[in-house]
């Protein structure tokens, strides 16, 4: 986290000497860019228009995003630690703590016509 804030920073204080150079949107789709000019290349406009006030709001905003960001990874490690010291967890259904039981399975048509039959009476045997 501390090298993004350190990014961070340094591309908001070079973004004020930025100006002085050209930079050129060159390649395919003018998905490069480059501070040398190139062929089918155009100028990008770098001047900031943003006053010093605004420029030093943005930068307090990077550092307290970034302290932010710091403390909630903190934060967040210390929940896992935690969790990993009670050991496993075990996801019951809410009430009694039983597993629900299974539905009784569908009796199938032929179940259902055989149970509707009268039983045949049985010839004695002799």
């Amino acid at each position: 986290m501390t090298l993004r804030l350190t990014l961070s920073i340094s591309a908001l204080v070079l973004a004020g000497s930025a100006s002085a150079q050209q930079v050129y949107r060159c390649g395919p789709e003018g998905r490069v860019y480059s501070q040398t000019p190139c062929k089918d290349g155009y100028v990008v406009p770098t001047d900031d228009a943003r006053s010093d006030a605004q420029r030093k709001a943005a930068l307090e905003t990077v550092k307290t995003d970034a302290k932010l960001a710091e403390r909630m990874t903190r934060e967040r490690e210390a929940r896992e630690r935690a969790a990993a010291q009670k050991g496993p967890t075990i996801i019951a259904n809410s009430g009694a703590g039983k597993p629900a039981a299974a539905p009784a399975p569908a009796a199938s048509a032929a179940a259902k016509k055989k149970a509707k039959r009268p039983a045949k009476p049985q010839s004695p045997q002799v």
